[in-house]
């Protein structure tokens, strides 16, 4: 004879088994509005463009003036105390002060703004930002007028700092 035993029904495992998938799908889609609403709604890149139909314009008129000028710079951060030097070739005559964007490749919340205060030949400033990760470089002097970029790898201490146009 054959007899079925009759289990409570938290002990059918085909039951867990109908919940869990459900119950991880609600889970993830929770941790990923979490995630979204964590990273805020800044873009990663701190330019302001124009955004017409599918088409993303950016302003490259500094970039284009920092190419007439033949502008190009040398940045050199001192591995212990963050201090950054940046050193100005070209045209562009003697400003008092330059502004250095670090700009975090993901997060737009890290981004740091150094000023670069002028001394002698120099412009010197503090970079205090985590070094373990790459940062994208933006150099402009107060007025806008011109721009130069330069990628800093993780634990560099020396980027070349361009145009971004070419001839």
């Amino acid at each position: 004879m054959n007899a079925t035993v009759s289990r409570p029904w938290y002990r059918e495992p085909m039951v867990w088994l109908m919940l869990a998938f459900p119950l991880s799908a609600v889970i993830a889609g929770l941790s990923t509005v979490a995630i979204a609403v964590r990273a805020g709604g800044a873009d990663a890149v701190p330019e302001s463009v124009r955004r017409t139909a599918q088409v993303q314009i950016a302003d490259l008129a500094a970039d284009q003036r920092a190419l007439e000028l033949g502008l190009s710079a040398r940045l050199d951060l001192d591995a212990d105390t963050g201090a950054v030097r940046v050193t100005l070739e070209g045209d562009a005559g003697i400003p008092a002060r330059l502004h250095l964007s670090a700009v975090h490749p993901t997060a737009a919340a890290a981004d740091e703004a150094l000023p670069l205060l002028r001394q002698d030949d120099a412009f010197l400033g503090r970079f205090t930002a985590d070094r373990s990760h790459d940062w994208k470089l933006v150099l402009t002097p107060e007025s806008g007028d011109w721009r130069l970029i330069a990628r800093l790898p993780a634990g560099a201490t020396r980027a070349r700092l361009h145009p971004a146009l070419t001839d």
